[in-house]
């Protein structure tokens, strides 16, 4: 198809993702396929060889090679005719997802119409493009220029969430228990780019919904640049929370005029629990990601951010910093 808009898809990789980021890689050849003026998308992509929390497994995979295998990936898209911006974090800082998505905010919210998050364990539908495209169409003539989109997802969590419930998985129940990754109806879960096109190709005309309030969760988010000119990003006090940061800035900028629309019959796959999603870090077998497996260090980064949810949503307390977190573990 041919686009009227212009977007940038950003996606930030850390290195024990990069097996799973082959799988990301299929996922964005899938979606990519589809366009015809190719430079009306900008592709970003940031390679975090960060090692504050976890540190290599050098007996499985040495740093050269996972940066090979970024490579290999960026290779394969540039292939296809794209743009990619890419960059490889690797040194002292402390830079992790919350940070690249505000920057990636900031830094393309002039030059595209659309930010797109993309996400390692995640596929964007085939028909992205067009369900934009198509909803653009709409807004503009409507003078709508402020909102969120979302695709739809597979069960997901309490029902607070059913309203970025895609229509086929409506009826089924969302059971929280660890093995949700093993259970294809719901969202955590692996499916295939081809179940994925299979599900969404039952799809004659695009179904959207609105919702006057946030629900963000994270992978697959479009967020128009005039949201994000208007001043709505992730907060810098926000070290982890990226979604729930700005879903709290969204309401507090935007209150009652807040927009999120959602293509309930265009599903979106985010497998929270890819079977490759931690590999190769030294002194742990925690594939699946599980939050409680992970080590202490992530642990305090984890509550130093959630700690700061709280003072961002009553409006009063100091922020911890990186320098705070910096001094927690060094003091270990």
């Amino acid at each position: 198809m041919k686009l009227n808009k212009k977007y940038v898809i950003g996606t930030h990789v850390m290195w024990f993702e990069i097996e799973m980021y082959a799988d990301f890689i299929d996922g964005m050849v899938n979606l990519l396929e589809t366009v015809e003026n190719k430079e009306n998308v900008t592709i970003d992509l940031c390679f975090n060889m960060l090692q504050h929390f976890e540190k290599y497994d050098t007996n499985k995979i040495k740093k050269h090679e996972l940066v090979i295998k970024f490579k290999k990936g960026v290779s394969t898209l540039e292939s296809m005719g794209y743009i990619v911006n890419q960059e490889i974090k690797d040194g002292d800082e402390f830079y992790f997802h919350a940070d690249y998505r505000r920057d990636l905010n900031y830094n393309y919210c002039k030059k595209v119409d659309y930010v797109m998050w993309g996400e390692t364990d995640s596929f964007f539908p085939r028909e992205a493009f067009q369900v934009i495209e198509t909803l653009a169409n709409y807004t503009d003539k409507q003078d709508i220029h402020k909102y969120l989109l979302s695709f739809s997802d597979r069960k997901m969590w309490d029902s607070s969430w059913d309203a970025l419930v895609h229509v086929d998985y409506r009826d089924h129940v969302f059971i929280d228990d660890d093995k949700g990754h093993l259970n294809p109806n719901q969202a955590k879960s692996p499916m295939s780019i081809e179940k994925m096109n299979e599900i969404n190709a039952k799809a004659d005309e695009f179904d959207f919904a609105y919702i006057p309030y946030p629900k963000i969760s994270g992978a697959c988010l479009v967020l128009s640049s005039d949201l994000i000119k208007f001043g709505i990003n992730i907060p810098s006090c926000l070290l982890y929370n990226d979604d729930e940061g700005l879903s709290i800035m969204c309401q507090k900028l935007l209150g009652e005029n807040f927009m999120q629309v959602v293509c309930q019959n265009i599903l979106h796959v985010h497998a929270r629990r890819h079977p490759q999603k931690r590999m190769y870090v030294k002194d742990e077998d925690n594939p699946y990601s599980f939050i409680g497996d992970k080590n202490d260090n992530f642990q305090q980064f984890l509550k130093l951010s959630k700690e700061n949810i709280q003072k961002l949503v009553r409006g009063h307390g100091k922020f911890k910093e990186y320098n705070d977190l910096k001094q927690i573990l060094e003091s270990k």
